[in-house]
């Protein structure tokens, strides 16, 4: 037996363990009457957990309670039915458990001869990813922390790809993007060391898509100005109105003039399990490289971002290095076992594919589709809603569970109804039964729901647009009221 006092004998593990378990079961049990958001300014947090490291040890019940009372209220509940806004990340429990267990064994997923099972499933959850989208056999990749480094990754191989060992050239370099695209492309591409003047937000058209005619005139634009065009970045689902690029047409630019085509999928690629998102994502499938975000619609818990590439050597070529005290873990590009720090920036990295592969097999893919489904007709719903009420009016209409829209005022314009518009967002959010998000939209203010969450029902869609009304009238009272109080 360990003398360690750090080593914990088996019977206060299970029960240490049992009770998290129990903490997480009736956190997950009850969220529809929890608030879906509570906050607490900094100097009020501080007071409550801040403070030095104690120097001695303190009992396990005595700071599950501390944790209960000041730390565990003040978050927002992404898996709450009433959470609507951004792009929710609502996980399954099985998924819950994948994480559990994968930090329970500690598993180093960076190597292939130290962690043989795990990467194993990595690759198979890879492979699944890869046929739901059509691409090629032999594509593969690697998961990551979420979209936003999936993106970086896959920016730097086609850095590489394009410019090798030459990085004089990196300041030549341009990247295209659409002007709806997530702020994770532009980031990114700075990160790669493209200047940022040479990061170009293409036009889109009325529907928010990628103008694939302004695309075209900008690479030929840059060309002749000496620039290096690279990448062009589509999204298929946009964050702000789930809008997708016309992805076949872009693909065959990039096949004309040469260039890396990247698709940011984060949320929506998984809508490829239904008939109709296989449909609308058409043309991914041509794709050097794609963004995808299991933590979104694929129901796992954060972190879970993944790179999918036609052509995984592209991420070893660009990422590889095998310094002397990992030569003993060293493989060789050909082989079938792969070393996952080869296709990124970690070498140390946890087996984030056990929750997905454990979500996934316990569930199965049919009732997740399905599930995919009921979120994108919750979001047509809430649009059918909104257009048989005349105080509201959509801005951009459901696409893959993404619906813009706001109240029309009485009378006001311009800022005004922004600002009317941004009080009645507040105030449905003030109630603690919902959050909805709010972007623009050609400038307007827009409010915005994202029903992704399996736990939301269409009854919940009913109450949101009520909310909406219901704060809208009491807009509409209070402005009566000041004007009345003006007149005397």
């Amino acid at each position: 037996m360990s003398s360690s006092p750090l080593d914990l004998d088996h019977d206060t593990m299970r029960r240490l363990g049992r009770r998290v378990a129990d903490v997480v079961a009736e956190h997950l049990a009850t969220l529809r009457e929890q608030p879906v958001r509570a906050a607490a300014p900094r100097g009020e947090t501080r007071g409550r957990i801040g403070g030095p490291p104690p120097e001695r040890g303190t009992d396990f019940e005595t700071l599950l309670a501390r944790l209960r009372a000041d730390v565990f209220p003040l978050h927002a509940r992404e898996p709450h039915p009433g959470f609507m806004g951004f792009v929710p990340g609502c996980p399954t429990f099985p998924g819950v458990l994948g994480d559990w267990l994968a930090t329970g064994h500690n598993f180093f997923a960076g190597v292939w001869t130290v962690a043989a099972g795990p990467n194993e499933v990595e690759m198979t959850v890879l492979d699944w990813m890869r046929g739901w989208l059509g691409m090629p056999a032999g594509a593969g990749g690697i998961l990551t922390s979420g979209g936003s480094a999936a993106t970086l990754t896959a920016i730097v191989a086609a850095r590489h790809a394009a410019i090798h060992a030459a990085p004089r050239e990196i300041g030549r370099l341009a990247l295209y993007t659409s002007e709806q695209a997530h702020s994770s492309v532009e980031r990114a591409a700075w990160i790669a060391g493209v200047p940022r003047e040479q990061v170009a937000a293409i036009p889109t058209d009325d529907d928010y898509c990628l103008r694939v005619d302004a695309l075209a005139e900008a690479v030929w634009r840059d060309r002749e100005a000496g620039l290096i065009p690279f990448a062009v970045v589509a999204t298929a689902g946009t964050t702000n109105t789930g809008a997708v690029d016309p992805l076949g047409e872009v693909a065959d630019l990039c096949e004309r003039e040469g260039l890396w085509m990247h698709v940011d999928a984060a949320y929506a690629g998984f809508a490829a399990l239904t008939g109709r998102g296989r449909a609308a994502l058409a043309g991914i499938e041509r794709a050097h490289s794609i963004t995808l975000d299991p933590h979104k619609w694929l129901f796992v818990p954060f972190e879970c971002g993944c790179l999918l590439a036609r052509d995984p050597r592209a991420l070893g070529a660009a990422y590889r290095v095998t310094p002397e005290y990992l030569r003993d873990v060293e493989r060789a590009p050909e082989d079938q076992e792969v070393n996952f720090a080869d296709y990124g920036g970690q070498l140390t990295r946890y087996a984030r594919a056990l929750k997905v592969w454990l979500a996934v097999s316990y569930f199965g893919t049919d009732a997740i589709a399905a599930e995919i489904e009921r979120g994108i007709a919750r979001a047509e719903l809430a649009e059918r809603l909104v257009r048989a009420e005349p105080a509201l009016e959509v801005l951009s209409p459901a696409r893959l569970a993404v619906l813009c829209f706001r109240a029309r005022g009485w009378g006001q314009e311009g800022a005004e109804l922004d600002a009317l518009n941004e009080r009645i967002n507040a105030r449905v959010n003030a109630t603690g039964r919902f959050l909805i998000s709010s972007t623009r939209l050609r400038g307007a203010f827009s409010m915005r729901i994202c029903p992704l969450g399996f736990r939301t029902t269409d009854d919940d869609i009913r109450a949101v647009v009520a909310a909406v009304l219901r704060a809208a009238g009491e807009e509409q009272e209070q402005e009566q009221k000041l004007t009345t109080d003006e007149h005397g």
